[in-house]
């Protein structure tokens, strides 16, 4: 039910708004998202996580993200739990190619604005905007109102390869110390004054040393293969 007013909200609101004018098709816009995305059949990166919380402080760690087609995704630092894991393992290509909505919401100096509404009830989110380069079909940042985790922002940085995918990803989230393990905090240096207070977080993704559309064995993305990792 929520859904389907959030759904029926936009579509009147946003009808009225953008009725005078002509409108890009906000379904050919994702469309060319996905299209374009699907030129990266596979790939992996070496990742440097640099995380910015209030009231803690921890070194930047690295690891090793993989992505294979349609849907297997590997994200690997050894000893790091901080991070929601919907933060991380959000996958945008799963989300915009399930059965949705999407509503043209208007237009800034660069992109485009869409907005989503899962036709699933189940689905891992309510709703989220989409910024979408304008001539470009990539995406520059999301907002996501996630199904009972919170809300999520990603912006997305590009470099000159050949294939756009992002050579950096901020992620955005809200956090409390009582959502970390113990184990996870250990010595590091915790503000006692701001510690279990709610607090924006960021954690920021810097992918390097790309590998695009090689082999990457199956066994890559179980978990046996992920705890010999660590």
């Amino acid at each position: 039910m929520i859904r389907i007013l959030i759904t029926s909200f936009l579509i009147v609101f946003t009808g009225c708004w953008l009725s005078a004018t002509a409108q890009p098709s906000a379904d050919a816009l994702i469309s060319g998202v996905i299209k374009k995305s699907a030129l990266v059949k596979s790939f992996e990166a070496d990742v440097a996580i640099d995380v910015d919380v209030d009231f803690i402080r921890i070194p930047v760690k690295n690891g090793k993200v993989f992505y294979k087609e349609p849907d297997k995704f590997r994200f690997r630092a050894t000893g790091f739990a901080l991070v929601p894991k919907k933060g991380l393992n959000f996958s945008v290509l799963t989300m915009l190619q399930q059965a949705h909505t999407a509503i043209y919401a208007g237009e800034d100096e660069k992109n485009h604005l869409v907005k989503i509404v899962p036709n699933d009830a189940a689905a891992d989110f309510v709703i989220a905007t989409v910024w979408i380069e304008k001539g470009k079909d990539r995406i520059s940042k999301m907002q996501v109102t996630s199904n009972g985790q919170g809300n999520y922002t990603l912006e997305f940085a590009y470099g000159n390869m050949q294939y756009d995918l992002p050579v950096s990803t901020v992620v955005g989230f809200d956090i409390q110390q009582m959502d970390i393990p113990m184990k996870f905090i250990g010595n590091l240096k915790v503000d006692p004054k701001k510690a279990g207070e709610k607090t924006k977080g960021n954690v920021k993704l810097t992918y390097s040393n790309f590998k695009v559309n090689g082999s990457i064995p199956d066994a890559v993305f179980t978990e046996e293969a992920a705890a010999q990792m660590h």
